[in-house]
């Protein structure tokens, strides 16, 4: 009896094993460390309010000048991120500017060619620099895959 319940337990526990390796093979997109997916892309993409902006990724790097709205001309580069897949084609990127104290969080979906942006921008106490949050979605006009 000893031996038949030592049996049970080591197919039930292979069995486990098995489902959570199968599960972790077809989820293939949540889990990971975060890596560099958006390196060779370049897009522009404009946001509700009429503001556009285009964008570089690079070595793990990240580069961007706005385009259109008060901040033309304006950008950083050299910006190191993070980003995760999501998706076919869905990316989740971040990356915190310490100098101009912004943090920021964009989803890129690749197929609807739309971008949904969380940024908290100043969050610093500066009297010169307010703080604000941007919640918003942008269409994708531009996009290269190098």
């Amino acid at each position: 009896m000893k031996q038949k319940l030592i049996i049970f337990i080591s197919l039930i526990t292979f069995s486990v094993s098995y489902a959570q390796t199968e599960k972790s093979e077809t989820n293939k997109f949540q889990f990971g460390a975060a890596e560099h997916f958006l390196d060779g892309y370049s897009l522009n993409f404009q946001y509700q309010d009429g503001k556009a902006i285009h964008m570089d990724f690079y070595n793990g790097k990240a580069k961007y000048e706005w385009i259109v709205g008060p901040g033309k001309g304006r950008g950083n580069e050299d910006i190191q991120y993070r980003s995760r897949k999501i998706g076919d084609n869905l990316f989740l990127v971040n990356w915190h500017e310490t100098g101009i104290k912004d943090y920021l969080t964009i989803v890129f979906d690749f197929d609807k060619m739309v971008v949904h942006s969380s940024i908290i921008i100043g969050y610093e106490n500066n009297p010169d620099r307010k703080l604000k949050t941007v919640f918003l979605t942008g269409v994708i006009d531009h996009l290269i895959k190098k």
